[in-house]
């Protein structure tokens, strides 16, 4: 049992430590490591579950920082949680009415889509002076970040920091903090959901949480003085061979 919680805390760490530095909310390390090591025997319900938790637990142990340094766009950041938020309650109720398989099908293409836009903005930035653009299109595409949350279990911060970096013109930092100050309130909509199902395992999210928590305290900061291409594109290497694992388990399903 001693082992199960410690190996719990260090996933947590990982995925607060990576998710606060990235924006990505930690969801998209927890999701993977707890339904693709045996040890865990988790199903990607209870996974996605525990993740909202722990993607809660990233944003609060970030934002303060990322706050006090100026790296957060609260303005920007409240406008796209009217799109976060309600589609992170609608995936949250989507979520069981598919199968598990198919979930461990469509969640690489998260993975792969992330991927994607990391390595091909890794050098591009944006001048932070310039207004922000396209508050329409950006909305409407905060929802499906939402939605994505709620489903699974991811804090919907790839799609996030990609609408404010590419759609938006935010600088890379300022999208990565901001994404991290939205996906407080998105995880909590989720969150509150997964509570009234009774589907929250609270004695895995605990450990899961206060790992989660230390882990994005201490990557909030990192953030000003890592090199982020070069975590980037480790951060890319480690979401390709999780994505493939978890397509080679979600068609080992069907057969």
């Amino acid at each position: 049992m001693m082992i199960f919680l410690f190996l719990l805390l260090i996933t947590g760490v990982a995925a607060g430590f990576l998710g606060s530095l990235l924006g990505l909310g930690g969801g998209i390390v927890i999701v993977p490591a707890l339904t693709l090591i045996p040890y865990f025997d988790m199903t990607i319900h209870q996974a996605i579950a525990i993740s909202m938790v722990g993607v809660l637990a990233t944003s609060l142990g970030g934002t303060a920082r990322f706050l006090s340094e100026g790296l957060t766009d609260l303005k920007l950041g409240t406008l796209l949680m009217l799109g976060t938020t309600s589609g992170a309650i609608t995936g949250s109720l989507l979520s069981h009415t598919l199968k598990s398989n198919v979930l461990e099908m469509i969640f690489p293409i998260v993975l792969f889509y992330a991927s994607y836009e990391m390595l091909k903005n890794q050098y591009k930035d944006n001048n932070p002076d310039e207004p922000r653009r396209h508050s329409g299109a950006g909305i409407a595409l905060a929802f499906l970040a939402g939605i994505f949350a709620g489903i699974f279990g991811v804090g919907g911060g790839a799609i996030n920091v990609s609408v404010m970096h590419l759609v938006m013109d935010a600088p890379m930092k300022i999208a990565t903090a901001t994404s991290n100050f939205m996906i407080g309130p998105t995880a909590s909509a989720a969150t509150f959901v997964y509570l009234l199902k009774g589907a929250i395992n609270l004695s895995a999210a605990t450990p899961v949480v206060i790992g989660v928590f230390t882990g994005a305290k201490i990557g909030s900061r990192l953030l000003k003085r890592i090199n982020t291409v070069v975590l980037k594109r480790i951060f890319v290497v480690v979401m390709i061979l999780i994505a493939v694992e978890m397509l080679y388990h979600g068609i080992k399903g069907f057969l």
